[in-house]
């Protein structure tokens, strides 16, 4: 039988429970009063004959309703592919043999290890299912659940704090964790760097571009294997402006329609806009930038005429006035990427999107597996190289890429210029100039 996870549009939970039996037919009736505190979505797991795996969602609604956590959906994701485990090797989650290894967070932990050692799991999100696994066990042990033996055991272990400043060196802090720690190597097919900040290559991109652009077509494999669907305007204006602007997740779908203007003639002429003729993220105008900074982006001009044209088009029109009839209060300053209901687009949506354009690649490119960020990176790899070919000196194209990104340290581009490996001879060129530019940064 196998665990599958269900997301409840919004529970509510903590109404009063009113139960009454009727005098004539003595039938018991049960009603809820109040208006209860409203959680939201949320993840739950279920067997496939739909039991609800009650040990499991308790813990999710308690750090839904009490420690009023705003998504949970890592946490039942690991629980998920724990309970599977569970199952799978036929134990109980309260099941704690006398033997460290037969216990069931300790066979986990091996199981993790080998997935990740397979490449089949990323080291941090081996390390966030185990994390969470933890969790969930703590809840227990701190509501007195009784266990045969210990999931796990406690240890204090000593860290050594790096600082820059001198009267921190050699200082050690003590930190209460489980001997369930993971301990994996880093990831060093990446030059050791996190897998959303590898560009995308310019062999995978003309792939890429081809699927979303040229033909329009993703993949979905939840509406069944192989099963093409259409890629929505939005969509693709997402991927443009992550690709060609750097922007990110939080900030594409934020961005508000008063932000775009129709080029002039001689903006027309440059390739990219930026300083004032770019595109300014604010917070104070409903923009989610990271850490609520305000900068200003560039934007390729064509671009900015595209989303001119698409603001003014029918087809935004329509959803503008649905956004303006459910939020009459925010009226005046619709998102640029709304939904035929005329809800502001989510993260989740250009995720799922972005995952039908990465099965449609996988078809030709059976090992793609660039998530939404990486077209973030591939701006950054793309745009360093054209301003070094530009003539641009290294430093100033650094501290240029770093304004318009958001970026608070040079360490991140240092990371996407690790990259910088095309095949032409000019890209070559360039390659060598990024490589320089490390070493010099490591000394």
């Amino acid at each position: 039988m196998s665990i599958v996870l269900w997301e409840l549009p919004d529970l509510v939970v903590d109404q009063e429970i009113r139960r009454e039996t009727d005098t004539d037919t003595g039938e018991l009736s049960v009603r809820f009063e109040g208006t209860g505190q409203h959680l939201g979505k949320l993840p739950l797991l279920f067997t496939e004959d739909g039991s609800s795996i009650r040990v499991a969602n308790n813990w999710l609604i308690h750090l839904k309703a009490n420690l009023r956590k705003k998504e949970v959906n890592t946490q039942a994701q690991a629980l998920l592919h724990y309970f599977t485990f569970l199952h799978d090797i036929g134990m109980s989650w309260n099941e704690m043999p006398i033997s460290l290894r037969l216990r069931p967070t300790y066979a986990f932990r091996k199981h993790l290890r080998d997935m990740f050692k397979r490449g089949e799991l990323a080291r941090s999100t081996a390390n966030s299912y185990m994390g969470s696994v933890i969790n969930f066990y703590k809840f227990y042990l701190a509501r007195d659940h009784l266990f045969a033996y210990p999931p796990f055991k406690y240890e204090v272990v000593r860290l050594h704090r790096n600082s820059s400043h001198e009267y921190m060196k050699n200082n050690f802090i003590h930190v209460d964790t489980t001997d369930l720690r993971l301990k994996l190597p880093s990831d060093t097919r990446h030059f050791g760097l996190s897998r959303k900040l590898v560009p995308i290559s310019s062999n995978e991109w003309q792939i890429v571009e081809s699927v979303y652009k040229t033909r329009g077509i993703g993949v979905s494999i939840s509406a069944g294997e192989g099963n093409e669907v259409p890629l929505s305007e939005e969509s693709k204006l997402a991927i443009d402006l992550s690709r060609y602007s750097g922007l990110r997740r939080s900030e594409i779908i934020s961005l508000r329609a008063k932000q775009i203007y129709k080029p002039d003639t001689e903006q027309l002429k440059k390739k990219y806009l930026n300083n004032t003729e770019g595109l300014l993220l604010d917070p104070r105008q409903g923009v989610e930038t990271k850490n609520g900074t305000i900068r200003t982006a560039e934007i390729h001009a064509e671009l900015m005429q595209a989303l001119y044209d698409y603001i003014n088009s029918s087809r935004y029109i329509k959803r503008r006035k649905k956004y303006e009839e459910i939020y009459p209060e925010n009226k005046d300053n619709p998102p640029l990427l709304l939904n035929q209901n005329g809800k502001p687009y989510a993260g989740k949506t250009l995720d799922a999107r972005w995952g039908e354009i990465r099965n449609a690649v996988r078809k030709e490119l059976p090992n793609f597996s660039h998530k939404f960020h990486n077209l973030r990176s591939t701006y950054a790899v793309e745009r360093l190289k054209e301003l070094l070919n530009a003539g641009l000196k290294e430093g100033k194209a650094l501290d240029y890429l770093q304004s318009v990104m958001g970026h608070k340290s040079r360490v991140t581009l240092l990371g996407y210029l690790r990259f910088c490996d095309e095949e032409v001879m000019t890209a070559n060129e360039v390659h060598e100039l990024a490589i320089d530019i490390i070493l010099k940064s490591d000394k």
